[in-house]
């Protein structure tokens, strides 16, 4: 019916144009065609091979309407899942029963009680310490027993200007008063300046009623000119009438103690350049004048009576040009937790200079740090070999062991000879750590244990010499640029306690 219906419609179609062409004469028929159509070229109509895969490589893509219908489907099945239950309906809200028990309290933070150790440190330093506008005032007992020098009491006073932005101490006065049974009354004044964490100038005078002066001014800055220079300058002079000299040799005796007073000036200036993050190069000179004198301590024997002929006893001058090559990588130069320094170095003198002694000097100063996981433990490894040659080294040039720096159970000087060799070995603990006014300071006990001893030559060290020191530091640390020490040591000839500000080393 359809195929009727659309053939009866094409002819209908076709009959106006079929009565507008003229009609041909029905005896012959002419058909003649163009002579450009001999030109074309009749192709084929059924596809090569190649056609037909070209053709289903190019043909449209189906849309892949059962992987969207999919797609959908998971859509609406999730939504459905997160929708709320309109069935479901929320809790409301109902007055609590007159007997219901009261609602719990949440629990309070738990904080950890202080120890012993804060709570005298705490009570303490309110008793010690007063502060305002970010700055701390603070008394100190002023306690030492120096073999040299005795029991010296007095007290010591510290005022410590902190940046108010960054808490870092810049200024620090610390005078004193002591009482000697040797030089009586004795007033010191102390300054340090911290211009930066790499600089420090210090200065200090001190005035004894009986024969002790001490003036002093020392500038060193590890990083000057963006810190490519290294500069360090200082001066010196002092009267000490509390030396002690018991010989030359690792064999001297308690017995063989003289004692002197001296007068000593130096003057010493060094620069140098650092390089490769933790390297140093530096080169000085130093100029020293020392001179003898009798000793004011009784029942002493005099140094010029027991040893007449003692190289150096009068007046002499050494001048001397030094190099020394460091290395250090610890997080700070003053109050170090991590990391090593090392230092090389030689020293001799100029005789055409107007120099009396005549030698040479080199030696090897190492320290290690240890930071353990806990941070308020560090273990602290230090070792010093030094050696001195020529036809005349004045004894107080000789290389020497005693004192806060290498044999903390003996005084200054107690052992000299041409060499020395000494190690160190101290463990830090911060026990306690006190916050005044944004500064934290942190109070420290160390163990310790040094040995070491002099020699004429390397080849000539003997074990049997070696002096052994036992005890404890207590100190207060303030980071980076101050601690107050005091080094507690006994050795074969008794105990011996040191107080001073900064690490021995």
């Amino acid at each position: 019916m359809k195929r009727g219906v659309v053939f009866i419609l094409c002819l209908s179609l076709l009959r106006p144009v079929m009565a507008a062409l003229p009609m041909a004469s029905s005896s012959t028929v002419d058909i003649s065609t163009s002579p450009l159509e001999d030109e074309y070229a009749v192709y084929p109509s059924t596809p090569t091979k190649k056609q037909l895969r070209q053709m289903r490589e190019f043909r449209p893509r189906k849309a892949p309407i059962r992987q969207l219908h999919n797609m959908e489907r998971t859509i609406n099945r999730a939504i459905k899942r997160t929708s709320p239950n309109p069935r479901v309906q929320s809790p409301g809200t109902s007055a609590m029963p007159g007997q219901a028990p009261a609602m719990p309290k949440p629990p309070a933070e738990v904080s950890t009680p202080p120890t012993r150790a804060d709570r005298f440190l705490n009570a303490a330093a309110k008793v010690m310490t007063k502060s305002w506008n970010g700055n701390i005032f603070v008394w100190l007992p002023a306690i030492s027993t120096d073999p040299n020098t005795g029991p010296t009491m007095g007290v010591l006073p510290v005022l410590v200007l902190a940046d108010p932005e960054t808490h870092h101490i810049r200024h620090l006065f610390a005078p004193s008063y002591t009482y000697n049974e040797l030089f009586g009354h004795t007033g010191t004044w102390r300054y340090y300046f911290y211009p930066t964490d790499a600089s420090q100038l210090f200065t200090t005078a001190s005035y004894s009623q009986h024969t002790n002066r001490e003036v002093k001014a020392r500038y060193e800055n590890t990083a000057a000119r963006d810190g490519v220079l290294y500069i360090r300058a200082e001066s010196y002079y002092a009267i000490d009438a509390s030396n002690r000299f018991f010989g030359i040799g690792p064999q001297t005796r308690e017995g063989d103690e003289a004692g002197y007073t001296s007068k000593d000036a130096i003057g010493r200036v060094a620069a140098g350049i650092n390089f490769e993050h933790s390297w140093r190069a530096t080169l000085g000179a130093r100029l020293r004048q020392f001179s003898t004198a009798s000793t004011i301590i009784p029942h002493t024997a005099d140094l010029t009576t027991r040893q007449p002929d003692l190289a150096g006893i009068g007046t002499h001058n050494t001048m001397a040009g030094e190099f020394r090559l460091l290395w250090d990588t610890r997080d700070s130069p003053i109050t170090p937790s991590h990391g090593s320094s090392g230092e090389l170095f030689t020293e001799t003198t100029s005789p055409e200079l107007g120099s009396d002694s005549d030698y040479i000097r080199y030696g090897l100063d190492g320290k290690r740090f240890f930071l353990w996981k806990d941070p308020k433990q560090v273990t602290v490894l230090h070792g010093l070999y030094e050696w001195a040659n020529g036809p005349f080294i004045p004894f107080y040039e000789l290389p020497s062991l005693g004192g806060r720096d290498t044999l903390r159970g003996y005084g200054e000087g107690r052992f000299a000879d041409r060499g020395r060799l000494v190690a160190n070995v101290e463990h830090r603990y911060t026990f306690s750590s006190l916050n005044l006014m944004g500064i934290q300071t942190n109070f420290e006990i160390a163990p310790f244990f040094d040995i070491g001893s002099v020699f004429p030559t390397a080849s000539q060290i003997e074990r049997r010499y070696f002096r052994p020191v036992y005890g404890t530091a207590f100190r207060a640390a303030v980071k980076p640029n101050v601690v107050g020490d005091v080094e507690v040591g006994i050795g074969k000839e008794g105990p011996a306690v040191f107080v001073d500000i900064n690490y021995p080393y």
